[in-house]
């Protein structure tokens, strides 16, 4: 077994009991302690772990992720839901998932859309669908499953499966982070609800702070290569941006306030 397959094996044992050690290492594996010990400096470099006196443990969340809730609704949030907005046609047919950003969207979106037919919305942000409560431009179709209170949204394979029915033809992504990669989460659930979104969608729009680009977590949403615009508050770095031409992606940057 290679050194990177112990480390997803040690990755996944450790969301089952939150805490790994050297000996528990050795005698998963039969491995020497040496070799142990270089899998758990390289496992504790991943996001989300921390070392701890003989072993690697889960870090707390506060240490590299906020609650939904928590986070603060800054002006750059609110100037990058504006501009997903501007995005918005009559009669489009969307969805759009969790995140602080995407919760603001539908404050924007009569501004942004004109016409009398009203927008398609599917989410299943819980904050996404109390700001659209006010907003006679969308008609809004909540996923039904499991309420997930941390990230404050409905997640799992009921949802997911739900998520099937629809076919729209814009998602709006939230993420936590967006590298060379691709888009990561930290969440499983997350990663397999944003999957679920994209794999019905004609384009797929992606709306971040510029300090998520370049970082990487342990879940594998998508490829570049799914991703038609990237909505962000900073051009990217020139090696990022070469990346974003070779896989024909717009970035729209918002101006300063």
């Amino acid at each position: 077994m290679t050194q990177e397959e112990r480390l997803v094996a040690l990755r996944a044992k450790l969301e089952q009991q939150n805490k790994v050690t050297l000996s528990e290492v050795c005698e998963y594996f039969g491995i020497s302690r040496d070799s142990a010990r270089r899998d758990l400096v390289k496992l504790s470099q991943q996001p989300g772990l921390q070392r701890i006196r003989g072993g690697v443990m889960l870090a707390p969340i506060s240490s590299h992720t906020e609650a939904y809730a928590s986070r603060p609704l800054s002006d750059v949030k609110h100037r990058l839901a504006q501009a997903a907005a501007a995005l918005l046609d009559e009669r489009d047919h969307l969805v759009i998932d969790t995140s602080t950003i995407l919760s603001l969207l539908p404050l924007y979106a009569g501004k942004a859309h004109c016409g009398e037919n009203k927008l398609n919305v599917v989410t299943n942000s819980i904050d996404v669908l109390t700001a659209a409560e006010t907003n006679d431009t969308m008609d809004v179709n909540f996923l039904g499953g499991h309420f997930d209170p941390y990230a404050r949204a409905v997640l799992g394979a009921q949802a997911e499966q739900q998520m099937q029915q629809y076919h729209v033809n814009k998602a709006f992504i939230g993420v936590c982070a967006l590298s060379s990669r691709g888009l990561t989460t930290n969440s499983l659930l997350e990663a397999t609800m944003k999957q679920a979104m994209i794999a019905q969608a004609q384009q797929v729009i992606v709306v971040c702070e510029s300090r998520k680009i370049g970082s990487d977590n342990f879940h594998h949403v998508c490829d570049l290569s799914k991703i038609d615009i990237i909505i962000t508050d900073h051009p990217p770095q020139s090696d990022f941006q070469q990346l974003l031409d070779h896989n024909d992606i717009e970035c729209i940057v918002v101006s300063p306030k």
